[in-house]
């Protein structure tokens, strides 16, 4: 039986690439800092629970909603996928597209293979990360490129494709000019939340072997 064909979607029909101006990078940087990174920093240490976290925002870039890691209550509540769950608890069905649409997906880590499929089939087509694939390994979590390698023989999803378009802000605030003022605050600010993020992956991985909810395969 012959496979069935798939259609490579071209250039001509991806979501043109994510941009941001200084003034909503860090609007994104202060959901992060304020409404997501409280909530990962207690539910590491009460739960011991993983570093992750999201938020969906308006179109104005105000957090509607924001979560994190869960998966001590349920395997699947990656930051992402409990965000999702945390939106659609509060959205009526007959609103979930159009909100989905006109919303803003951000994510504290670059999502892995099931969230950003979740985030797909949400509706959602903007997604904002703020820590690359390469900072999630280095903080001792490898599975979300691992993961990738083992079911598809790929290093990560198409950032650019006919569902969504996906931006790292880092990249995003190294890409802004040197003079503009905001430039060096947002660094800054970065620095500041990498800092914070080390300090909890180091405290989760120094904790999970006596953490008897602790049973994820991929910990």
């Amino acid at each position: 039986m012959e496979a069935p064909s798939v259609a490579v979607v071209g250039p001509e029909d991806q979501r043109p690439p994510l941009v941001a101006t200084a003034e909503e990078l860090q609007l994104m940087l202060n959901v992060i800092e304020r409404e997501v990174l409280p909530q990962t920093r207690e539910s590491v240490a009460k739960h011991g629970n993983k570093v992750f976290g999201a938020a969906i925002l308006n179109p104005d870039y105000t957090c509607a909603v924001a979560s994190t890691n869960a998966e001590t209550d349920c395997p699947l509540f990656h930051g992402e996928v409990k965000c999702i769950y945390d939106w659609s608890q509060r959205t009526p069905p007959s609103q979930r597209g159009s909100l989905a649409r006109q919303s803003i997906f951000l994510c504290t880590h670059e999502p892995c293979c099931m969230c950003v499929a979740s985030i797909l089939w949400s509706g959602f087509n903007k997604i904002f990360y703020f820590f690359p694939y390469a900072t999630t390994s280095a903080q001792g979590i490898p599975h979300d490129i691992n993961t990738m390698h083992e079911l598809w023989g790929v290093a990560s999803y198409r950032k650019r494709n006919k569902y969504f378009a996906s931006a790292c802000l880092q990249e995003l605030i190294e890409g802004l000019e040197d003079d503009d003022t905001k430039k060096k605050e947002l660094k800054e600010q970065s620095e500041r939340l990498l800092g914070a993020y080390n300090a909890m992956a180091e405290k989760y991985h120094r904790e999970k072997a006596d953490n008897a909810n602790n049973t994820l395969v991929l910990d």
